[in-house]
């Protein structure tokens, strides 16, 4: 009897230099993965855009559109990112641009005069394994988790952190942006059931969002509950005003009353919350 084939999983090579790039190709095909290139940033957008690959593999440094910019069109257009994995490769290896490229939801990333096309395809490998067995465990996640999860929009690492420590250690499922750019695309692609927003991000303030978020049909019942440092009366108020269902002050409060605070208005619900 025939086994049926099992479908190749597709991956957009996006890489100017022909040599490497016909390297990793040939790697990846003997691989039994199917492989789709592009030498420049526009066409590369427009290939994965076609495509949908399992997998992007892509240069910083490219003609026609950079690597960034591509990152940034697949987070606010296509709203592609983090579920699309995707692996930078480049001749950089500048910390601060590794850490812009990992906060904008890539998985991984390789600098070229460190590793060979071998290398890539163990990358490659991983990273499509990871993301099977990550999908597979949110499938099967216990209801009381699939029932409580929480969106932190905080860029405060420490903080993060803590509060993650807490949420995880009473079965929520936890999701952590560090600004309002990464939490919509998280909301793009998670349900949650509550947000702790700040207030001073780095990319616009937390009560922009806060609007944003009440006038968009899919967020607008989510509870928001402001964790921040202002503690002035009148921003407490405008807090309140733009829809939150609570205000906490981060110097007055530890993360377990954060956490406390969320148990509550989750078991009555958001009409009963006090």
């Amino acid at each position: 009897m025939r086994k049926s084939k099992e479908k190749k999983k597709r991956i957009v090579l996006v890489e100017d230099e022909p040599t490497l790039a016909n390297l990793i190709e040939a790697g990846l095909q003997e691989q039994g993965y199917e492989v789709r290139s592009a030498r420049d940033g526009k066409k590369g957008l427009q290939l994965i855009r076609d495509v949908k690959p399992d997998l992007v593999l892509l240069d910083i440094m490219l003609p026609g559109l950079k690597g960034f910019d591509i990152l940034e069109k697949l987070s606010k257009e296509d709203h592609a990112l983090p579920a699309l994995p995707v692996i930078i490769i480049s001749n950089s290896g500048d910390s601060i641009e590794i850490e812009r490229a990992l906060r904008m939801g890539v998985k991984d990333y390789l600098v070229k005069v460190n590793f060979n096309p071998n290398e890539v395809i163990a990358k490659v490998n991983n990273t499509l394994q990871a993301h099977v067995e990550e999908r597979k465990k949110k499938s099967k996640l216990p209801k009381t988790v699939k029932g409580k999860r929480v969106l932190l929009v905080e860029d405060d690492t420490l903080l993060s952190d803590m509060l993650e420590k807490e949420f995880v250690a009473k079965h929520y499922e936890v999701h952590k942006a560090w600004n309002a750019e990464k939490a919509r695309s998280i909301l793009a692609e998670h349900e949650v059931n509550v947000i702790v927003l700040d207030l001073v991000l780095p990319d616009e303030h937390g009560l922009s969002f806060l609007k944003e978020l009440q006038k968009n049909d899919s967020t607008k019942s989510i509870p928001v509950i402001i964790a921040s440092n202002l503690g002035q009366q009148e921003e407490i108020d405008q807090g309140l005003r733009a829809g939150a269902v609570d205000y906490i002050v981060k110097t007055n409060t530890v993360p377990r009353e954060i956490v406390e605070k969320i148990e509550k208005l989750l078991q009555k619900g958001q009409r009963d919350y006090k």
